[in-house]
């Protein structure tokens, strides 16, 4: 998965926020604290097909700590994502720099919003509870679906949810997940041709997907007539030049 190059990314974040203080140390939560918690907010909402929903990723009870990162896994037959953003300013009222990574594109292939931030700067960071992250998704399908943190990777796995110290230490960490209910008469999916990630938008990301499909390394996804861009039956390099020619201006829409 690509994303092996983003979480090594993120790893280089938190190496140069301890670097920040010079020095790097294993970490864990206070002897005897309860585990700080990440958890999907609201944890059950009622959605129309059609609608969007809203889901904020909020902390809870958390050390001192000054990077996080998360795995949320969704349904990508009955939703749709459209996107994340970093939530409030958790990081910069502790006096620190937040840089922050993703979604990766093989994960969202597979359903799963891998997103993590890092910051550098001050002598501490934020502490307690806050607003991480706010993502958004269109309801497609009526269906109950849950919204939960995964673990990810192949050998070496990586946490559903993660928080490290401003020293770089890893801080155990829970993750609670939530329910979406979507109400409606039927699906909405229609057809967007260069929309190989099924999310309502055609961007570069979707080139990518398609040459990634077209290499062997990703499996058709749900809305695989969408990266069919020019209709002859299969998913090559030449959907991929289209996507990226119509996002450039080059020619007009698929």
């Amino acid at each position: 998965m690509s994303f092996t190059l983003s979480r090594l990314r993120m790893a280089a974040l938190v190496i140069i926020t301890a670097g920040a203080l010079g020095l790097v140390v294993n970490s864990s939560a206070l002897a005897g604290a309860p585990d700080p918690t990440i958890r999907v907010s609201p944890s059950f909402q009622n959605v129309a097909v059609g609608g969007d929903v809203m889901v904020d990723i909020r902390i809870e009870g958390a050390p001192v700590f000054a990077a996080y990162e998360f795995h949320l896994a969704f349904d990508p037959s009955v939703l749709v994502f459209e996107s994340v953003t970093r939530g409030g300013e958790i990081l910069e009222n502790a006096g620190r720099t937040p840089l922050c990574l993703g979604p990766d594109a093989d994960d969202l292939a597979n359903g799963i919003v891998s997103y993590g931030c890092a910051s550098t700067g001050g002598s501490g960071g934020p502490s307690g509870s806050g607003l991480l992250a706010t993502l958004i998704f269109r309801a497609i399908c009526p269906d109950q679906t849950e919204v939960a943190f995964v673990p990810v990777g192949k050998g070496l796995t990586v946490a559903p949810v993660s928080i490290s110290s401003p020293l770089g230490g890893s801080i155990d960490t829970n993750g609670v997940g939530g329910e979406v209910n979507i109400n409606g008469p039927g699906c909405s999916n229609g057809t967007l041709l260069g929309d190989a990630n099924c999310n309502g938008a055609v961007n570069a990301i979707d080139a990518a997907i398609v040459l990634q499909i077209n290499a062997g390394l990703l499996g058709p996804p749900s809305c695989a007539e969408n990266a069919d861009v020019n209709l002859n039956g299969s998913i090559d390099s030449i959907d991929a030049a289209l996507i990226l020619q119509s996002i450039a201006g080059l020619i007009g829409p698929l």
